[in-house]
């Protein structure tokens, strides 16, 4: 088996073992020219307390990355379970960045952030490390909230998004 052969074999095998870790939903979200720009994102993480930072990977060539950096505060959405339609939308490649038949997203002083998520942070730019073929995104939390407790997140196990209740 040649390098390339088993650097491709390790690929599919981390990809095939990773689609088994269930995760959380968020939606990313930029206002920049008077637009929204917003991602759909899965790989949102809590790096630290104190101080508050979070991370989120992206392409490093993709309008999202060089919009983080420029802007430099962002919205996170994390999605409830009746949410999975702003998932596919933001997730989808050619897409227009209004969503259709779905709320616009909340707007205002803040970034732009999904209404009735389960939770949101607004976040500032703090730093970007490269770590593969990604680009890791730190952002500086400096304000969060939580929303209702009632409802259940939206998950995305095995390349499909799920509904969960606790």
């Amino acid at each position: 088996m040649t390098a390339s052969m088993q650097d491709q074999h390790i690929v599919g095998l981390v990809r095939q073992a990773a689609r088994r870790f269930a995760t959380g939903v968020t939606i990313i979200a930029v206002r920049h020219g008077g637009s929204t720009h917003a991602m759909t994102a899965n790989s949102f993480v809590t790096l630290s307390l104190r101080p508050a930072l979070v991370g989120v990977s992206v392409q490093p060539q993709g309008l999202m990355r060089g919009l983080l950096e420029q802007v430099r505060r962002f919205g996170i959405s994390v999605l409830n379970e009746t949410q999975t339609d702003y998932a596919r939308h933001y997730a989808s490649l050619g897409r227009d960045n209004r969503p259709r038949q779905l709320h616009p997203l909340l707007s205002g002083d803040i970034p732009p952030i999904v209404p009735d998520c389960n939770a949101y942070f607004v976040c500032e730019f703090e730093n970007s490390h490269t770590v593969g073929d990604h680009d890791l995104i730190v952002g500086s939390v400096v304000h969060c909230a939580v929303g209702n407790p009632a409802v259940g997140s939206l998950i995305f196990l095995d390349g499909e998004f799920q509904g969960i209740r606790r």
